[in-house]
């Protein structure tokens, strides 16, 4: 047997998830929970990252939008850039089989990382002696058929979650996505903070070919899903998609894109700055203008959404978030371990 379980890190752009799936995979990876030589068995828990940016559609797929200036340009921040069905479809076939599709080849790791997590390398060594002495004391599965690994595939991206059924008003369009997904973790990030690292980015790699200005201008959540169902995608054929492309954010990017993007898909899991948490979500407010005014700084956020969401109001350093990501993770595997 094998139990795979699937990590997901969202929130908006350069909140660190990224950098926090990375680390996650170095204390996690090549763990040895039975006391013995680690070269002397197989690892009981295998891991790799799966990457939203990797579900991209083609860049003459990615819808255009107009902005208040009158400039026309691509959205690759609404979840109609994104191909969800291939996402959720490969989802599937991870907890199906324990690893990658074969159809999935990253393009994500050939983007810049900054290097400088904040973590150094006698921390991870620290960490992972407590994550291997936790890990010890749990029931992994064995006797059933399979190598007996407990797979943990770490999802990061800045569109992964739906809000709970009870305040959606018909289907989420990443509902077959966030239902896939076994823990949810969120990372927020003020707004200053988003302008500033993601303005010092170099650009992205992307998925070619080059645009046409003739695309649709769709830019909402809640208008994905409408066209046609072209069928799921072929997982275990190999990858045919274009060859690779370069973005680069035009000026005024983050503000006329991204943050109002961000604070509009999570209206339903962010509450007015000012009132805390007495105040109910934001999908209330149809104005977009008003909706990030009322946001602030997108840092106080609901707490009973089914979404875990990081302490410190996206100003914590990366070592505590890690910590925090860590003790989620190990207390996933404590109450899974109890089911087996």
């Amino acid at each position: 047997m094998r139990r795979t379980s699937i990590i997901a890190l969202s929130g908006p752009s350069s909140s660190g998830k990224t950098t926090l799936a990375r680390l996650l995979q170095r204390i996690f990876a090549h763990l040895d929970t039975n006391n013995e030589p680690a070269q002397a068995q197989a690892p009981p828990i295998s891991t790799f990252i799966i990457h939203e940016d990797d579900f991209y559609h083609p860049d003459d797929k990615i819808p255009y939008t107009t902005t208040k200036s009158g400039q026309r340009i691509q959205d690759w921040d609404c979840v109609e850039a994104l191909d969800t069905t291939f996402l959720s479809a490969s989802l599937r076939y991870v907890h199906e089989h324990g690893h990658l599709p074969p159809r999935l080849k990253s393009k994500e790791d050939l983007n810049d990382v900054s290097p400088h997590s904040g973590v150094d390398d006698e921390l991870i060594e620290e960490l992972k002696d407590v994550v291997r002495g936790r890990l010890s004391g749990l029931s992994f599965p064995k006797e059933a058929e399979g190598d007996g690994k407990w797979t943990l595939a770490i999802l990061e991206g800045f569109l992964l979650f739906a809000p709970p059924v009870s305040d959606a008003q018909g289907e989420h369009p990443l509902r077959p996505v966030h239902d896939q997904i076994d823990v949810h973790l969120f990372l927020p990030a003020p707004y200053d903070l988003v302008k500033e690292r993601r303005e010092k980015r170099s650009g992205y790699v992307t998925i070619g070919p080059a645009p046409t200005p003739d695309l649709p201008q769709r830019s909402s959540v809640s208008d994905a899903g409408k066209e046609e169902d072209e069928g799921e995608p072929d997982l275990d054929a190999e990858d045919d998609r274009p060859p690779q492309n370069f973005w680069t954010d035009p000026p005024g990017y983050v503000d006329d894109i991204v943050w109002p993007r961000y604070v509009r898909d999570h209206a339903w899991l962010l509450l007015a700055e000012n009132d805390g948490a007495k105040s109910r979500a934001l999908d209330s407010i149809e104005d977009e203008d008003e909706l990030v005014r009322t946001a602030g700084q997108g840092v106080t956020l609901r707490m009973d959404a089914g979404v875990t969401v990081a302490p410190g109001q996206g100003l914590l350093p990366m070592a505590a978030l890690l910590k925090w990501a860590i003790e989620e993770v190990l207390n996933h595997f404590q109450q899974s371990s109890k089911l087996q």
